[in-house]
């Protein structure tokens, strides 16, 4: 069993064991009632299965924190829709599919250094860099005096991942991008 947390505790990106089940929170909410105690709601997805769903609870909840440790691994290439991991530690390998990565995807680079998140054994997710740099493969032309855009035009970097970048950038140039929130910094 993990640590006990107090519903208060719990923050975003905090995996829990409900039921017997994982899940990671995506949004907590607070709501204060009058003359009672408040009460909470987590957002959270459920690691298995993928669901996301909104679960409420009073304010003196304790729930279970699972014990989910993070390895050091480098992500090294996909095959179809298979990705394959190495931990640095172990050199122990993990391939991941598609599905069970989702966003992350189209993140990834080779050699790429992050972490893995693994509960009992198993590979629940991988936690990428705060930012990584990666090469814009392709751009339109920037346009001076188009402000509509705050100084940004759209395009596709060598992961595939589409965003805007800044005017001045073109094919070839770098970018960092904050994997939080898919912009450029």
């Amino acid at each position: 069993m993990g640590t006990k947390l107090d519903v208060s505790e719990i923050k975003k990106g905090s995996i829990l064991e409900i039921d017997g089940d994982l899940f990671r929170t995506i949004d907590v909410s607070f709501m204060q009632c009058q003359q009672r105690q408040g009460s909470y709601t987590l957002k959270v997805k459920n690691l298995v299965t993928g669901g996301v769903q909104s679960k409420p609870f009073k304010s003196w909840t304790v729930l279970d924190k699972a014990d989910v440790i993070t390895k050091n691994a480098v992500y090294l290439y996909n095959s179809g829709d298979s990705y394959s991991f190495m931990e640095n530690d172990s050199g122990e390998m993990h391939d991941l599919s598609k599905d069970s990565l989702e966003d992350v995807v189209l993140y990834l680079k080779e050699n790429m250094d992050l972490f893995l998140m693994v509960y009992k054994g198993n590979v629940l997710n991988v936690i990428l860099p705060a930012t990584v740099t990666y090469k814009i493969k392709s751009t339109v032309p920037g346009v001076k005096g188009d402000r509509a855009q705050a100084g940004k035009k759209p395009a596709t970097l060598e992961t595939g991942l589409e965003l805007m970048v800044p005017l001045h950038k073109n094919e070839g140039d770098e970018v960092t991008v904050n994997t939080e929130t898919g912009e450029t910094v």
